[in-house]
């Protein structure tokens, strides 16, 4: 597989590696958000996380609550709609 710049691996909560495509970065509301789409299971939709800070370092972390993650879906596609 070629190089993407745009690919991340993250850890989930069982230790298995994952591949996302990273699709943007949203700051909203003075938080900010990143979008990733699963490489191997790009049918699973987009997954929105969030950056938190725990003992001094950033990290990420789903967002649980629904109208959040519409709220920043919602901002996303408009701002592709510009």
């Amino acid at each position: 597989m070629a190089e993407n710049e745009n690919i991340v691996l993250l850890t989930d909560d069982e230790g298995n590696e994952v591949e996302f495509e990273h699709i943007d970065t949203i700051e909203m509301n003075d938080e900010m958000y990143v979008l990733l789409l699963p490489v191997k299971e790009p049918d699973d939709g987009v997954v929105i996380l969030k950056f938190e800070e725990s003992d001094g370092e950033e990290i990420l972390v789903g967002v649980e609550d629904d109208s959040e993650a519409q709220a920043v879906l919602d901002l996303y596609n408009s701002e592709i709609e510009e």
